[in-house]
């Protein structure tokens, strides 16, 4: 028997991260009918931009979102991590601060940031002192209930967004787009990828044994291109192991020229590629080629070819990939997925 197929070894997940992993999709269709009451701000009608404010799994949310509105949207959208606003925010601006626990210096920054700016403010969290400085400002507040890690809080963050895209016309879904989403994934998870499938026909528990002890980069493109950063992170955070992300065609104008010296590296070094039947015909083509240089260098090369036949189908299945490759690493590398002391020691010497 695998070790992954192994209930002992999965009793390592004291935390349940497994179970957030597995029901990703349907707490999405969850958290969008959660939306359906979403309050704008009055102001909203007149804006010219959105930017969304955010860190760690809000920011993922955030990316996400940014990169469905590119096929559709007529305003710009983009997603800032950091203490400050970029410049051009002002009171056409809708600025969207979501930091789940609340807390979050960077996003209180930015709020305070918009606030002086005078943009129209949107809080998503689930309290904590955005909630009452929103509060207090009478701006509107989205409350999240969904208890867990913010990374596993993904699709209660993703949908109040995916509302207000849908609202502002910014974002052509519907409620059966949602649903659709969640079907993929359920049977991605039942079929595939869950718990209950064994490792002898578990793609997911395969790449993991796959990549036990290496460095995993994760190559995306296109919408996939989010979902690559977030399997790095998701690798990182679950899976308590180094990693790194990159995008087509951006990574063969620079990093494919490290292949140079890549030799050495491939004992401890693997490629990860999302792969796309929604891609640019050029962007599928740099794929083959990118693989080949990789191949040929040493450096083993996994594909993942994304399931899905619209845009938000295959980020939510490329999402479940990196949510539970990472979650089988963790326990390959002896770890409960959901404790991050690293992030809980830097928090307490950035307040001390």
């Amino acid at each position: 028997m695998s070790r992954l197929d192994d209930r002992g070894l999965l009793a390592l997940d004291a935390s349940g991260m497994l179970d957030h992993a597995a029901a990703l999709g349907v707490e999405l269709l969850k958290g969008w009918e959660a939306a359906e009451g979403l309050g704008l701000p009055p102001a909203t009608a007149s804006i010219g931009s959105v930017v969304i404010a955010g860190m760690g799994g809000s920011a993922t949310s955030g990316d996400y979102f940014a990169s469905l509105c590119e096929q559709s949207a007529e305003l710009p959208v983009a997603v800032t991590r950091g203490y400050a606003l970029p410049n051009f925010v002002t009171g056409g601006t809708l600025v969207v601060v979501s930091s789940y626990s609340g807390n979050t210096e960077e996003s209180l920054s930015c709020y305070d940031d918009a606030w002086k700016r005078g943009a129209t403010i949107l809080a998503i969290t689930r309290g904590g002192q955005l909630a009452e400085r929103a509060n207090g400002d009478g701006v509107p507040v989205f409350t999240l209930t969904y208890q867990a890690a913010p990374r596993a809080a993904l699709p209660h963050s993703l949908a109040p967004l995916l509302r207000l895209g849908a609202m502002l016309g910014l974002v052509t879904l519907g409620r059966d787009d949602i649903a659709a989403a969640a079907t993929l994934h359920d049977s991605l998870v039942t079929h595939d990828l869950g718990t209950e499938v064994p490792e002898a026909r578990n793609p997911a528990k395969q790449l993991a044994q796959a990549l036990a002890g290496r460095v995993p980069f994760i190559l995306g493109a296109e919408h996939l291109a989010p979902v690559a950063t977030r399997f790095k992170n998701q690798v990182a955070e679950n899976g308590k192991m180094l990693a790194a992300a990159d995008h087509l065609p951006e990574a063969d104008h620079n990093l494919i020229v490290g292949l140079a010296t890549a030799t050495a590296a491939g004992a401890s070094v693997s490629l990860v590629t999302l792969e796309s039947a929604l891609y640019d015909e050029r962007t599928a083509r740099r794929f083959a080629i990118t693989r080949q240089l990789f191949e040929e260098a040493g450096v083993p090369v996994h594909r993942i070819n994304v399931a899905g036949q619209r845009t938000l189908d295959q980020m939510v299945a490329g999402t479940a990939w990196g949510d539970f490759v990472s979650c089988y690493l963790a326990l390959l590398n002896g770890y409960d997925p959901s404790p991050v002391p690293q992030i809980d020691r830097l928090k307490a010497a950035l307040t001390g």
